[in-house]
């Protein structure tokens, strides 16, 4: 299916503009497309953003957090739409726009907004795959890799971790088990090994026995080394129970 997409109110994580930016705002924002070059300006401004603004100590580091906020912000819209519609939002790289702002990303905008059209015999699931991971977010590893030396294993660690906290962010809809499925049916034929780079499950909060879902790193964005000195919740430092416990208490 092709044609036109509104951008739904899911919550600020899912925000997404239409259109260029204000003229006041045009040197704030980067085209994504850009970023898959190494040499870029543009991706030298992305490191730069989040190396101060949450006082990393290397470029290293900061490419891997840098991959794991910019999956869980740029592309969540399309991800999250697809989970719950079937429809896959056009968030490829060549009609995406971003301002960074320190520690994750202020703002995303699409030139069109519009759906993607599937390949003949391509599913939607091999449809979203394609978009929003081989024509985006794998090349931005891919540059990172090659500007900082960041593992590659690592970015594309950030990477899961972004596209599977898009659905397990989302407090609504058709409940943890639907997103569950739909996440694993994403993750199964994703290229870059990324279904073995973490694992999303069901927790119960503690305060309202509600399910909720949750993502289990198995790599990790060193985001403990900057000056936060503190590990991300799904922090594969942290031992699995431990993780789970945390996660039901804090709801």
């Amino acid at each position: 299916m092709s044609g036109p997409w509104k951008p739904a109110p899911y919550g600020p994580r899912w925000h997404v503009e239409v259109g260029g930016p204000p003229a006041a705002e045009a040197g704030r924002w980067l085209a994504a497309s850009a970023l898959s070059d190494p040499r870029s300006a543009e991706l030298g401004d992305l490191i730069g953003c989040e190396y101060r603004g949450s006082g990393h100590r290397t470029e290293h580091a900061a490419a891997l957090t840098v991959m794991a906020v910019y999956a869980g912000r740029v592309t969540a819209a399309a991800v999250l739409h697809w989970a719950l519609t079937g429809q896959v939002p056009d968030m490829t790289a060549g009609n995406v726009l971003l301002r960074p702002s320190g520690h994750g990303i202020a703002g995303v905008r699409v030139r069109e907004a519009r759906l993607c059209a599937a390949r003949p015999g391509e599913d939607s699931a091999a449809l979203l795959r394609r978009t929003v991971l081989q024509e985006h977010l794998l090349p931005v590893a891919d540059a990172l890799h090659r500007r900082t030396r960041a593992g590659l294993r690592q970015l594309r660690g950030g990477v899961a971790h972004g596209c599977a906290t898009a659905l397990c962010a989302f407090d609504g809809g058709p409940g943890p088990g639907v997103l569950r499925e739909r996440w694993e049916l994403f993750a199964a034929g994703a290229p870059g090994g990324l279904a073995g780079l973490g694992e999303v499950v069901e927790v119960r909060r503690a305060r309202d026995g509600r399910e909720r879902l949750v993502y289990l790193r198995r790599t990790c964005c060193l985001y403990h080394t900057s000056a936060e000195a503190v590990r991300c919740a799904s922090c594969c430092l942290t031992g699995r129970e431990e993780r789970l416990r945390a996660y039901a208490e804090r709801g």
